[in-house]
Formats: C-alpha cells, structure tokens, sequence
C-alpha cells in the first residue's frame, strides 16, 4: 500500500526527495524536490542520495593518530635496534649474580643484583650488542671493570 493514499490516485510521476541531516542537530530532514537535480560534472541525479557532513576534527583527530603511530613505531626501531635480547640479559645478571658459591644472605643477595644491575647498565651504553656478538671476551673486560665501580 503506497504511504500517502493521494499516491495511489494520483497517476503523475512521484516526487523526488532529498534526505540531508542537519549539521547541528544530526537529524535527518526530507526536502521534496520539484524537478531532478543533477551533478554538474557527470550528469547523475543528486536525488534519492542521503547526505552527510564529514566533521573536520574528527579528520584531524584520526591523521594525528596515523601519523603518531607511524611515526612512532619509526622512531621506536631506530633506537631499539640494537638492544641485546632478553634471554642472553638475562642470562648475564643470572650468572652474575650467582656467581658466589657460598649460601649467602637475602640482604646481601639484594645488594650483589643492584651492582649487577648497575654494571650492566653501564656496560650496555658503552658496548652495544653487535659488538658483543663480535667479541664477547671485551665484554666481560668491559663489565668486570663497571662491577668494580659500581661496588
């Protein structure tokens, strides 16, 4: 059944409607069309199309995150690159810390993983891990003179 009963008696061409939402309220309004709009470019009817605005801070909002996000994975990969793995780090502070064959104290234990700690770090900014994968005996050079300092 037709939404409007004067349709159905009515024989003329029905009439055109042009669905637009309201940049203020987001409603949808339904603006009938006397005659067939057309597009000036390529000639196909702007009628029976629901139309939106696109908001601009939503575009802005969503380029700042691509942008953020690729950038920062780049930035992340070049300084990371050259961080040794957490199995061989772990490996060395696990060696270093047991290292003593005499049982020891809690206290004391927690004194030997801060120095460890320490000499690592240092070791690491001065002897990045493509050296260590050269020369692994200038790497123990390196740490036991940090463990020194850093007891």
């Amino acid at each position: 059944m037709p939404e409007d009963i004067n349709d159905y008696f009515n024989k003329k061409k029905k009439m055109e409607v042009l669905k637009i939402s309201c940049p203020n309220c987001d409603k949808e309004n339904i603006i009938k069309l006397s005659s067939e709009i057309k597009c000036k470019h390529c000639e196909k009817s702007l009628t029976k199309t629901k139309y939106k605005k696109l908001k601009k801070p939503f575009i802005k909002t969503l380029t700042a995150v691509i942008i953020g996000s690729v950038g920062g994975h780049q930035i992340t990969e070049y300084f990371d690159t050259d961080r040794y793995p957490m199995s061989i780090e772990h490996s060395i502070l696990e060696n270093c810390i047991s290292s003593y064959n005499e049982p020891l104290r809690t206290s004391h234990i927690r004194e030997i993983k801060n120095v460890c700690v320490c000499a690592f770090s240092k070791t690491i900014q001065d002897y990045d891990y493509s050296e260590f994968k050269k020369s692994k005996d200038k790497f123990l050079v390196i740490f036991k003179n940090n463990l020194n300092a850093c007891n």
